[in-house]
């Protein structure tokens, strides 16, 4: 370790590509690549090396479809080993996907494994290094071009082709802004605060687990015997809590900061 650098692992198959990432995040002054490896496997053999010898790592860039052990599974053990993740200690290790693929299958399965982040292979070197320090420093990071898909789950409706409109949200749910899928001031990705705990009630914290679990507002009313115009009142008041301007942002809210615990 040294000084305040970022210590950060790279895992894709693609070697070229870790190759390609070592040396942009190598460049840069404040981080310090600890870590690289191929498939899932090796990767959390080479994540505990790091940390026994002093370096674990603050951020993995973490392929999500690898041969063998791929990127969900991967991150659902190295998330779910107290000592390898350093969690509830002053340095965890946080999880950036990777990917080339929008699918939302794959990306909600990331969420449930505890990824707080989600960036396309093709971004640019700058998109990549912002996404890191958001990561790195707590906060989440979704590419804009991966929302309309996750939203497209989430909200039980077909997912639009690349390129093709996004997907709208219900008025009642969703606070003003600036359309999903749209390049956010500021930036290209979307970054949300993750706070440590939020003062919900009970029925807004069962209200958030199911939405974290992609079911939409009928599905939620009916576990929950309770009308529609209640759930959707609720997701409101959860928006409102967070600071999230959606049910994308606001998954990757709770399952990044621990609020809500899911099935993978």
């Amino acid at each position: 370790m040294t000084g305040n650098r970022l210590h950060i692992a790279v895992v894709d198959d693609q070697q070229l590509l870790v190759a390609a990432f070592r040396s942009l995040l190598d460049a840069q002054a404040d981080m310090d690549v600890v870590a690289t490896a191929h498939d899932g496997r090796t990767a959390l053999d080479a994540l505990r090396r790091a940390r026994r010898r002093g370096d674990p790592a603050d951020v993995v860039l973490m392929d999500i479809r690898m041969p063998g052990l791929d990127g969900i599974a991967a991150t659902r053990r190295l998330l779910s080993d107290p000592e390898l993740s350093g969690r509830g200690g002053d340095r965890p290790t946080r999880v950036l996907m990777l990917t080339t693929f929008q699918e939302e299958e794959l990306v909600l399965g990331a969420l449930r494994a505890g990824a707080v982040g989600f960036l396309l292979k093709d971004s640019g070197p700058a998109d990549l290094l912002a996404a890191v320090r958001a990561v790195a420093a707590g906060r989440a990071w979704l590419d804009p071009v991966i929302t309309p898909y996750v939203l497209g789950a989430l909200e039980g409706r077909p997912e639009q082709p690349a390129g093709g409109p996004v997907v709208e949200v219900d008025s009642a749910t969703v606070p003003a802004s600036p359309p999903l899928g749209a390049e956010p001031a500021g930036g290209p990705g979307t970054v949300i605060g993750l706070l440590p705990g939020e003062a919900l009630t009970s029925r807004e914290r069962d209200v958030l687990e199911l939405v974290c679990r992609g079911m939409t507002n009928p599905e939620i009313a009916a576990r929950l015997y309770i009308a529609e115009s209640t759930v959707k009142t609720h997701v409101k008041a959860l928006l409102g809590h967070t600071g999230c301007r959606n049910r994308v942002e606001l998954v990757i809210h709770a399952l990044g900061a621990g609020m809500v615990r899911t099935d993978p």
